[in-house]
């Protein structure tokens, strides 16, 4: 896991000395954590995310991302690390595409954790797409879906614990 984080900071570090333009900035907004369990039924929850990034500009079309969130939605929560490349269609307008590294939490999850044991991991990783939305030079709107490509459940048999997500969100740019 470390050599995970340590890798995600030498990305953001080599852009961040490569990039032209940089802006901090905060965002806030709807979350809705879906989860997928094989074999079951669950409902999705809806709640809030709020989070911090830095956005670094590496060329007049593309822009790289990284961002720390929390999400919390009915008795489940997560935090996660997302590095989101953004291609700008137009000055207002972008497609967003990246890695959202996430660790899942709540009531419902240490339930889950407790009964599975060592065929359990917190970890969540995402492939996350969306689009963004410039109102003006601060602030902005973004739609993002993220699918988890690792599963939950790391034991042997028919079963999986999944946990899609879904945000709708402003920000602003400091």
């Amino acid at each position: 896991m470390k050599k995970l984080f340590l890798a995600a900071f030498a990305v953001f570090a080599f852009a961040s000395v490569n990039a032209q333009d940089t802006t901090f900035g905060a965002t806030a907004g709807l979350s809705i954590l879906s989860p997928d369990v094989e074999g079951g039924d669950a409902d999705s929850e809806t709640g809030f995310h709020i989070g911090a990034f830095a956005e670094f500009g590496l060329s007049d079309k593309f822009s790289l991302q990284p961002e720390l969130t929390y999400a919390m939605a009915g008795d489940i929560s997560m935090i996660a690390l997302n590095a989101i490349a953004k291609y700008h269609v137009s000055e207002e307008f972008n497609i967003q595409f990246g890695p959202q590294i996430g660790f899942a939490g709540g009531d419902d999850i240490d339930a889950i954790e407790d009964l599975l044991g060592d065929d359990f991991t917190n970890l969540n990783i995402q492939l996350a797409v969306g689009v963004g939305y410039d109102i003006n030079e601060n602030f902005f709107a973004q739609a993002r879906y993220g699918f988890q490509l690792n599963d939950h459940f790391t034991g042997d048999g028919d079963f999986g614990i999944k946990i899609n997500t879904v945000t709708l969100g402003v920000g602003y740019k400091f």
